[in-house]
């Protein structure tokens, strides 16, 4: 557990050092530990929103939705009845993660192998694990708090009953949130790709590894925007 903290700590606040212990590990068991509990977590999150039938929302404050954030962002993109949504994330959550993670790493992996590195596919994923998920449990954390804490006042902060600053922060919060930690997420994508790439004597150009991470940012941006609602 403490390993696990530091790691997940790490990855923010001393990401170099913490990549390149990552990048040592002989076992994906601690990454797996984060996506695996993440993927849990938000399925039974999920669940417990079906069973409290607490979305989608009456329609006089689904339109209110849509009118801020538009249709996209709050109707279910699949052709599944929206009372039935959540139960649908629930199931499908944990396998949504794993199909992420993989993904990154594949994505990364190929590149290394295009661009001449030297990296494992286990490499990246103990990486990404950490330089991307734990930016996604922050967002989810954040997302979580603003809903129950202020549930009862958004729409009423929606509608300027609490003064412009407070419809603006209602409005504004959710979009920036997943904007600017989704996009630090790939930033440090990119930053583990050359950390691990280092510790194995290439010299990864900087133009290769803002390209790692910006394609394996694209996975979560496509299956989240997408499914996520």
């Amino acid at each position: 557990m403490k390993q696990f903290l530091r790691y997940f700590w790490g990855a923010i606040t001393r990401p170099r050092a913490t990549f390149t212990k990552l990048a040592q590990e002989t076992s994906i068991r601690t990454a797996a530990a984060l996506v695996l509990g993440f993927g849990v977590v938000s399925g039974l999150m999920f669940f417990v929103s079906y069973q409290l039938r607490n979305w989608p929302p009456p329609s006089a404050e689904l339109n209110i939705w849509i009118s801020v954030w538009g249709e996209f962002t709050q109707l279910p993109f699949l052709k599944i009845p929206a009372e039935q949504y959540r139960l649908f994330l629930a199931i499908i959550m944990l396998p949504l993660v794993l199909a992420i993670w993989m993904l990154m790493a594949s994505t990364a992996r190929l590149l290394g192998i295009l661009f001449g590195g030297k990296a494992s596919f286990d490499q990246y994923l103990n990486l990404f694990a950490f330089s991307f998920f734990t930016f996604w449990v922050l967002a989810h954390a954040l997302d979580s708090s603003y809903n129950l804490l202020l549930g009862p006042y958004l729409v009423p902060a929606i509608q300027g009953e609490y003064g412009t600053l407070a419809s603006a922060f209602v409005r504004n919060f959710p979009p920036l949130l997943y904007t600017i930690l989704f996009s630090l997420a790939g930033v440090y994508n990119g930053l583990a790709a050359h950390t691990a790439e280092r510790l194995a004597g290439v010299s990864f150009a900087f133009w290769k590894c803002t390209l790692v991470g910006l394609l394996t940012f694209a996975w979560p941006m496509i299956l989240v925007s997408a499914l996520l609602r």
